[in-house]
């Protein structure tokens, strides 16, 4: 017991270190480039702290473990919203954009409903993988395309006087060490939880939708704590919607190349509806504004409902 304990926490450290410096990095690539904290939180810092998620599923698929892999995808978008997003709330003074944040809103609701569409259909899965990935590419792209036009647009005073220079090979290697430190960080936390908690003889599928979904979203919540610091709270929501989205494009499409049965009861998709429409009702409604801290009180007493009625 001792020694998984020790496990986890060294993973926890290499975790901190590794998303504290991609924060960073990824507010210096936003100077450099001149695209909005936001884009870059919804594109490169999304798919670093989406890796362990990718992680995990693969190695679960590896394994034949259906219910492992998907219980993290749906598991990891509803800690997201329901832990990581108060988070925020409570440490920082976040301003929810009208523009771009409103935009990947919607993807978000695309994505969820598409998700769940494609998983409707077990026979299709490996065509519904590739599409999925297809998406996740599509939207890459748009984002950045979107971040482009925006330096002469919305984000023009923003970036009135910066001047654009190209990434050294420097940064691009850094920012390689720092993924590769995440997935391990990522995987030692995983694997320590895992065999913890398969110690009470917890099935794998709701492992993977409570602990391992909070282990592997740890870099969204340090992700959120580093950069309200640095007052980059755009990336905040950013990262949120980023995640989840590339969760169920990128990594659920992944998952869905190899074919096997689905084993996610009704209730988990209820459950990843009703609190991704919470979530994107509450951008919506306060769009222009900074929520109120007792949003994340009712968001975190929710993610205790959650636990609990998983019956951990």
């Amino acid at each position: 017991m001792y020694s998984f304990l020790l496990q986890f926490g060294i993973g926890l450290i290499i975790l901190l270190f590794s998303t504290q410096k991609l924060v960073e990095l990824a507010k210096n690539i936003s100077r450099t480039l001149r695209i909005s904290p936001l884009i870059v939180g919804i594109t490169i810092v999304a798919i670093g702290t989406s890796l362990p998620e990718l992680a995990v599923s693969l190695v679960a698929i590896v394994k034949n473990d259906v219910g492992l892999a998907m219980g993290n995808i749906i598991g990891s978008n509803i800690v997201n919203i329901l832990m990581v997003f108060p988070v925020g709330l409570f440490i920082g003074k976040l301003r929810i954009g009208t523009t771009k944040t409103q935009r990947n809103a919607l993807f978000l609701l695309g994505a969820t409903a598409i998700f769940y569409a494609t998983q409707s259909f077990g026979s299709f899965k490996p065509t519904s993988g590739l599409f999925l990935i297809s998406l996740a590419v599509v939207i890459s792209i748009v984002e950045y395309m979107l971040g482009v036009f925006g330096r002469t647009h919305e984000d023009i005073k923003q970036f009135k006087s910066a001047k654009y220079k190209k990434l050294g090979w420097g940064v691009i290697v850094s920012v390689i060490l720092l993924i590769v430190g995440i997935i391990g960080g990522s995987i030692l936390v995983v694997n320590s939880v895992e065999a913890i908690s398969l110690l009470t003889g917890i099935s794998t599928t709701i492992l993977g939708l409570t602990l391992i979904a909070v282990a592997t979203s740890l870099p969204e919540l340090l992700t959120t704590i580093f950069s309200q610091e640095d007052h980059q709270e755009k990336m905040t929501v950013g990262n949120i919607l980023g995640s989840n989205i590339y969760n169920l494009l990128l990594i659920g499409g992944v998952v869905s190349l190899f074919p096997s049965a689905i084993s996610i009861q009704q209730k988990e998709w209820i459950w990843l509806a009703v609190v991704t429409l919470g979530f994107v009702a509450i951008l919506r409604y306060y769009k222009g504004h900074k929520p109120p801290k007792w949003i994340g009180i009712i968001l975190i007493l929710l993610f205790l409902v959650y636990l609990l009625v998983q019956k951990i």
